[in-house]
């Protein structure tokens, strides 16, 4: 299992929280650990689920993502 944080821009409200949440939650093999306004940190299995697919989901909710170095 990897950590990751993600910086993700766009988000101003609960809503958006709780979109993210979900959208990262969706994902095969990930938990999510946290989410605030403008990040996300979850932890995923590296055989199941890539940096990208994460980065897609919450694109397909609505914001950007980018992992934090």
């Amino acid at each position: 299992m990897k950590q990751l944080k993600l910086e993700v821009s766009g988000m101003s409200c609960g809503h958006c929280v709780h979109a993210v949440r979900e959208a990262l939650g969706a994902v095969p093999g990930v938990k999510v650990d946290d989410v605030k306004i403008g990040s996300a940190s979850v932890t995923f299995d590296e055989d199941t689920t890539t940096v990208g697919d994460l980065v897609d989901a919450v694109a397909d909710a609505g914001y950007a993502a980018s992992e934090v170095a």
